[in-house]
């Protein structure tokens, strides 16, 4: 088998193990804490991207998010992004998973592997790339451990702690449950056992946004908070006189209004769209016919010339004749 075939072979086996990779199904957690990070780059629109499960390499491990942003100098509204630089490399540990050692170096391997996988030089610049790790909860052995041994050091902001030593590219780890501040609500609201006043808040923010793509991502994520803390229904029954069933019902009759509208927009965009083309086709079609009709009638006219010429020919010939007959009668026998 010549060398071109084999390459041929391995990228077909590569776009299997990506199928595959893709059948995976990625846990709650991550879906809703996805939202909450599209909720935050919205703003910046095609600025900022998110890529979840970028996959690194010819046998992919999966980097939970990469945020890239367009421009060097962009600058997040919140601490935790605010060392973010072009390339993103963003870990998301979940309430049920382990926040260890393996878990750093891992993230350490894969910002490093990203960085040489690049297919160009230049086009993931090590001094553009970041690392960091989300979760609710703090290992506080490993935590004590790394600060003992000069790894790991608070930042001036509760729940940012930086990673120190282990890679020459900027790391942190955001403890969620210790951000402080409104503005940090739904980061501390996605776990288990989440303070009232945080959901309240989330739920409160959601009630007021009007745009149906955020609307969608705090759904996404207010669902799962709702699933993992259930009784929060009950105290907003005690507190508003609101049942579970009702206030979901409103909420469902919001976004149902909303999609219903965004469909109608949708479906006369394409209205539009397809009459504009329906109508270039007539144009078009009617152009055809009149350049059709314009050549038939150029041509007609040139065969009526034609028939104009040859019969003032034969006019001409037939007096010619004429004549010439009357001089044969005049002349003597």
């Amino acid at each position: 088998m010549q060398k071109e075939q084999i390459i041929q072979e391995i990228q077909k086996l590569q776009e299997k193990l990506k199928g595959l990779w893709a059948q995976l199904p990625r846990s709650d957690w991550h879906a809703a804490f996805e939202a909450l990070l599209r909720i935050e780059i919205f703003p910046y629109g095609d600025l900022v991207q998110i890529h979840a499960e970028e996959e690194i390499g010819i046998m992919p491990p999966r980097m939970d998010f990469v945020i890239l942003t367009e421009k060097k100098d962009i600058r997040f509204e919140k601490e935790i992004f605010r060392f973010f630089r072009r390339i993103n490399v963003l870990e998301y540990k979940n309430p049920d998973d382990d926040l260890n050692e393996r878990v750093i170096r891992k993230a350490v391997g894969y910002a490093n592997l990203y960085i040489s996988e690049a297919k160009h030089k230049g086009e993931r610049p090590s001094d553009q790339v970041t690392i960091s790790i989300f979760r609710s909860e703090q290992n506080g052995k490993l935590f004590k451990k790394m600060e003992e041994e000069g790894t790991l050091k608070k930042d001036a902001v509760p729940g940012i702690y930086h990673v120190i030593g282990l890679t020459d590219l900027p790391f942190q780890i955001v403890i969620t449950s210790e951000l402080k501040g409104e503005e940090y609500a739904a980061y501390r609201a996605l776990k288990k056992k989440a303070d009232n006043g945080d959901l309240r808040r989330v739920l409160d923010a959601m009630r007021q946004e009007k745009n149906s793509k955020l609307l969608e991502y705090y759904w996404r994520a207010f669902r799962l908070m709702l699933e993992k803390n259930a009784e929060f229904m009950d105290v907003l029954k005690e507190a508003d006189g609101v049942s579970a069933e009702d206030m979901l019902m409103d909420l469902l009759k919001e976004r149902v209004n909303q999609k219903v509208e965004d469909a109608v927009k949708e479906v006369e965009a394409r209205a539009e769209e397809a009459i504009a083309q329906e109508r270039k086709k007539t144009e078009e079609a009617i152009a055809q016919e009149r350049k059709k009709t314009e050549e038939a009638l150029k041509e007609a006219k040139a065969w009526k010339e034609e028939a104009m010429a040859a019969k003032k020919q034969a006019e001409e010939n037939a007096v010619k004749y004429m004549q010439m007959m009357e001089v044969m009668d005049r002349s003597p026998q």
